[in-house]
């Protein structure tokens, strides 16, 4: 049986007649034994800012796999060292043509990288897509805390998950129950000083070793680190506003009939520079999808209903949100009903809320966990009918509907058993366990999500583009 035909029902059957040896996969064959079919070599590409694909390289090889890397920063050798690797120097344009002929002279069957969205990264996936390598996209999981999600070709508007309930419930029939419990201890300061070992090498020498590398992020990280550094010093000022808005937000309207709760609707704000908000939400503007969500919010709700937007925990602070949700409000003629909290239990929020409206935030799942209303207006793995409302946004205010929760038990079953893995980024225990369980999955002898379940390549469409944007 051809690998790239099998389904999910056939998975556990031909898993279990399979073996791996030095890397290499083999086949049951009834009449020959053991049948070789490929050795597995795999090309990391860039990762998190943390030991993480050193370790995973060494799962890898621990299983017989072969592993090479391409950096393309000296942040990235800095996590890599001191392990040999290619450093590619060259101008982007030039990246193609050179990820091409080194998947042809070094045999890659395979290639990790945390994301698609980055431009190297995302010009990679078309590149072995064409050459018909194996696509793995390494990222912080789906389900929380303590889980990575390793999926083939891509995520969210990419990801082979299916968009449909009677797929779902297929894999979930033999998915166990999701294992909650907290394992590993994460540090703000590992992760501050990790972040740190990544972006100073790049400041200090990258016009020196690799001139034509751009970073990733939206800004420049000196300019990023000054905005730490500013909410740092305004932390408690911060925290005492965000609670002054959240109380503002919650507190009992005077009607004719007495004292009543307002019906408060919830917009927990993602990162302006994040790909899933570039490559994966309408117009990859999140200032104007922000300003339309207020625009219809001041058309479409209830008089007495409310919008509180509730900011990233990792915001830097230079968005402005502020001054940009005030001016809207003014602007969409609900001041006094729009509302913005930088700080505060997001969960506690989320009890409170009617509803919660996202772009593709792992928010909206915990929110879906809780049985709330959500409307995810980009693309999101989550975003099925069912789960999520399907309707215009205007109808959202009104009527939000209700989650199936039984739906949403076997959503995450199967999410679980074909994307994600325990495991995390920052931390020894969490990197150890994430890198074996990664590598444990990448070796297995055929995809948890089919290949004829691939999304077609090509841009696209968002069910809410013209709502928001006309």
């Amino acid at each position: 049986m051809p690998i790239h035909t099998i389904t999910v029902k056939q998975f556990r059957y031909f898993h279990e007649g399979t073996t791996v040896v030095n890397g290499a996969f083999y086949a049951r064959s009834i009449s020959q034994g053991y049948v070789a079919m490929h050795q597995r070599r795999f090309l990391l590409l860039q990762g998190p800012a943390s030991p993480f694909l050193k370790k995973l390289a060494e799962a890898l090889e621990n299983k017989g796999a072969q592993v090479s890397k391409i950096n393309l920063s000296i942040g990235d050798v800095a996590f890599w060292w001191p392990r040999k690797s290619e450093l590619f120097r060259e101008k982007p344009e030039h990246w193609a043509v050179y990820l091409d002929r080194y998947i042809s002279d070094h045999n890659v069957t395979d290639i990790v990288m945390l994301g698609d969205g980055r431009a190297p990264h995302h010009s990679a996936a078309a590149v072995a897509s064409a050459r018909g390598v194996d696509v793995h996209i390494l990222e912080h999981g789906y389900l929380r805390p303590d889980w990575l999600t390793i999926e083939p070709d891509g995520m969210s508007a990419h990801s082979r998950f299916p968009q449909d309930a009677e797929r779902i419930r297929m894999i979930a029939e033999s998915a166990p129950a999701i294992d909650r419990v907290g394992r590993y201890r994460s540090s703000f300061f590992t992760y501050a000083l990790y972040d740190l070992v990544y972006h100073v090498p790049n400041v200090l020498l990258g016009w020196l070793v690799h001139p034509h590398y751009r970073t990733h992020g939206p800004v420049h990280p000196v300019r990023e680190y000054a905005g730490w550094i500013w909410k740092a010093l305004r932390m408690k000022s911060r925290r005492r506003n965000a609670d002054l808005a959240t109380t503002a937000a919650l507190a009992p309207i005077q009607t004719a009939d007495g004292e009543r709760l307002p019906r408060v609707f919830l917009v927990p704000l993602q990162l302006p520079g994040d790909y899933q908000i570039i490559r994966h939400a309408p117009g990859g503007d999140l200032f104007a999808i922000v300003d339309s969500v207020i625009a219809s919010f001041a058309k479409h709700a209830g008089s007495n209903d409310r919008l509180l937007f509730k900011v990233h925990p990792i915001d830097n602070g230079l968005s402005r949100w502020p001054e940009r949700i005030r001016a809207a409000s003014n602007r969409h003629g609900i001041p006094d009903r729009v509302f913005y909290a930088d700080g505060g239990d997001t969960d506690d929020l989320i009890i409170r809320a009617a509803g919660v409206v996202t772009v593709n935030s792992t928010v909206g799942l915990t929110a879906l966990s809780m049985a709330k209303p959500v409307v995810a207006l980009g693309a999101a793995v989550y975003d099925i009918p069912g789960l999520t409302f399907q309707g215009p946004l205007a109808e959202f205010w009104t009527n939000p509907g209700w989650p199936d929760m039984e739906l949403f038990d076997a959503f995450q079953r199967a999410l679980a058993a074909t994307t994600q893995v325990r495991g995390g980024f920052i931390g020894r225990d969490a990197i150890e366990a994430g890198a074996e369980n990664v590598a444990a999955r990448l070796m297995e002898p055929a995809p948890r999500l089919p290949k004829s379940w691939a999304k077609p390549c090509g841009s696209t469409q968002f069910r809410y583009m013209n709502e928001l944007f006309g």
